[in-house]
């Protein structure tokens, strides 16, 4: 029995969720005839998601859910319908493991079949599969480990790695948390990259770009690490950026010597304090370093400012379980979210306050009005753990300032990956618009894209119903832009 058909005979054997981390293998393209209710006239735009599309390379399966393939899907609205294509990114990760037929790259979590000669000093695959951006007249699919891909927005056809101008090099990386100042259009992003390797270990450090509207150019600045850390994304306000290095470290003596996965050496620290950095855009420089009690930080919401602290929302947890049940998705019983906290930073003397949201309710993917970037907020909307059911089945409309929340499950067998918001054509507030999200029905082993009213997501206007599947997946993106073939 191939992977394929073990992944398959464990997802049917276990619980239900397990079936959509199952393989799309098919690419699609065309209008979704099955409408349930009527999307509204003034949603117009495109939804764009990426995850890994599959979970094994022809008969041998990949050994974490970071390291399946990155596939794209684009959901366009127009004029009340919806379309919908799917593509996987062409990196060479892909190609060679789909021409092979079998893991011939090392992941994450992943190693070459073979020992520790078929992985020794073999870098880490990049399957370009966790975020997926439209900026500077460019839809780029990102991945920690590398560069992002470059996709043509209507077809969704790879068109060869970003480097934006001379930002990039082939050896570098950049996350996949870019975030874009709504008025000045400017993205900023990172990377954690190695500097050096010597007799006292290695070296590596965290680079920040200031990326031109265009997208042609940056501004970059390097800023050393003790260790190679645990940074996967970061808040944003107008004018500052601040990264958290959560109290998690790797060890890359295994990795390097092809003995060991990365996945396998992370470790989390409970005496070691997170050590954050704020860093002045306007100068490109670190304005202020400061400690923060031991914790892993792996999502933050909106940022802003407010007078002279910086306020930033994210998702805290003092425990790696949100990390262990990523290693092997089809045997896993419970997703694991975190809880919503609030850090407040006075820039000036370096006091900090980090207190928990206790009405909020454990979940993860947080998301806003990317309109509002940097700026003032008060709604959080976010995916829940609802029934006890083993997977995201819920979506969260939470208000940073009043504590108000609404929970709504999303139905019986059905479970959810990251849901993001659309504005409406004439808002009435920063948060009257719609939420997106990409439910997928175990019973039917199929998906529907639905619509629902963002500050009361009990209601549902609308949902394109797929005659497919769409596996479980990672962070999207939407855009007023329509795309069509």
């Amino acid at each position: 029995m191939n992977a394929e058909a073990k992944l398959l005979d464990v997802a049917q054997r276990r619980c239900d969720f397990h079936r959509g981390f199952l393989a799309l293998q098919e690419e699609h393209c065309g209008w979704v005839n099955n409408i349930r209710g009527a999307i509204p006239a003034d949603l117009a735009g495109t939804l764009f998601r990426n995850g890994p599309g599959a979970m094994n390379a022809g008969a041998e399966a990949y050994g974490h859910w970071f390291d399946g393939p990155g596939m794209i899907s684009a959901v366009t609205f127009h004029e009340g319908r919806a379309h919908f294509k799917n593509r996987y990114v062409r990196t060479p990760k892909f190609l060679s493991d789909r021409k092979l037929g079998r893991v011939s790259n090392r992941g994450f979590g992943t190693q070459i079949r073979g020992g520790i000669f078929s992985n020794l000093l073999k870098p880490l695959a990049n399957p370009a599969n966790t975020s997926v951006s439209w900026h500077g007249d460019k839809l780029c699919a990102f991945y920690e480990g590398g560069q992002p891909y470059r996709l043509d927005p209507h077809t969704l056809e790879t068109e060869g790695p970003e480097f934006y101008g001379e930002t990039l090099k082939p050896w570098t990386t950049i996350s996949a948390h870019g975030k874009t100042h709504p008025t000045s259009g400017r993205q900023v992003n990172f990377g954690v990259n190695l500097t050096g390797i010597g007799w006292r270990g290695v070296t590596c450090a965290l680079d920040v770009h200031d990326i031109a509207p265009d997208g042609g150019s940056a501004r970059s600045l390097r800023i050393p690490l003790r260790s190679f850390p645990f940074l996967h994304d970061f808040a944003l306000t107008e004018t500052h950026a601040l990264f958290l290095v959560s109290s998690v470290d790797f060890g890359l003596t295994g990795p390097l010597l092809g003995t060991a996965t990365l996945s396998e050496t992370l470790k989390y620290d409970p005496r070691c304090p997170m050590r954050g950095i704020l860093v002045d855009l306007r100068e490109l420089k670190v304005a202020r370093e400061f400690e923060l009690p031991p914790g892993i930080v792996v999502h933050f919401a909106n940022a802003f400012d407010r007078g002279d602290e910086f306020v930033a929302d994210f998702f805290h947890t003092e425990s790696t379980e949100g990390f262990a049940w990523l290693d092997n998705v089809f045997a896993a019983k419970q997703a694991t979210g975190s809880q919503l906290y609030r850090l407040r930073l006075n820039r000036l003397t370096g006091r900090t306050a980090m207190t928990p949201f206790d009405t909020a309710p454990i979940g993860e993917f947080p998301a806003w009005n990317t309109q509002q970037t940097g700026l003032p907020t008060e709604h959080c909307f976010f995916v829940g753990e609802h029934s006890g059911e083993g997977f995201f089945n819920s979506l969260v409309t939470f208000n940073t300032e009043t504590g108000a929340c609404q929970q709504v499950d999303v139905g019986d067998h059905r479970y959810t990956s990251e849901a993001l918001f659309a504005p409406k054509s004439r808002p009435t507030s920063a948060a009257d618009g719609y939420l997106l999200a990409f439910i997928y029905d175990a019973l039917s082993h199929r998906t529907e894209v639905q619509i629902r009213d963002a500050q009361s997501p009990d209601i549902e206007y609308a949902a394109a119903l797929l005659d497919h599947h769409v596996p479980f997946g990672f962070h999207g993106h939407f855009t007023p832009e329509t795309f069509l073939a």
